[in-house]
């Protein structure tokens, strides 16, 4: 009889930890690029993605997972598109990969006011690094989650190097501005 209760004992804490909230949804992102002769928008709409939320020893954490076609990418202009497209090498790398590992709900949700802060592991033409991204206007019911990212990406960190015309005249800068509104739908099981 005493070991059912310590059998119960061992097995609840691998329930709770295999708890998982499963939510699916879609991305809207708008990238924002510097150059010498003027700013550039683009957009890439409807990325899906999943994110789980799971409780964890120290509270429960969100991990997410999500890829973007680079030839979805659009700037409005057939050949910067094109310049943007060999920059990331689409020959051989076709998706921009994007990973959030077990980031604590508690940093993206802080208490007050203050924005949210999304550790988000990008990979992009072979090469995986680190963005912190601002997590803002968070809104949630029981069916539903919709938030927005901010975060700036350097090519350089990533071994992209940007295009230039005009025999060098006119260079795309470092950085490029990321905004992500996601809208998250929960999972049917």
């Amino acid at each position: 009889m005493k070991t059912i209760p310590r059998v119960l004992l061992f097995l609840l804490p691998l329930w709770s930890v295999a708890h998982a909230d499963v939510w699916v949804g879609k991305s809207d992102v708008t990238f924002k690029g510097y150059s010498t002769l003027h700013d550039f928008e683009g957009t890439v709409t409807a990325v899906p993605l999943q994110v789980t939320v799971e409780d964890g020893v120290g509270g429960r954490l969100v991990s997410a997972t999500s890829a973007v076609e680079v030839q979805r990418m659009n700037t409005q202009d057939d050949g910067r598109d094109e310049n943007m497209w060999k920059m990331f090498n689409t020959a051989v790398f076709k998706l921009i990969k994007i990973a959030v590992d077990d980031v604590p709900e508690a940093a993206v949700r802080p208490a007050g006011d203050m924005p949210g802060r999304m550790p988000v592991v990008l990979t992009m033409a072979g090469t995986t690094g680190k963005v912190v991204a601002e997590v803002t206007g968070l809104r949630e019911s029981k069916e539903q989650v919709s938030f927005d990212l901010a975060f700036p990406v350097s090519l350089k960190a990533f071994k992209l190097t940007p295009p230039s015309t005009l025999a060098g005249l006119i260079k795309v800068k470092d950085t490029v501005d990321v905004k992500v509104h996601v809208t998250l739908g929960r999972a049917k099981s």
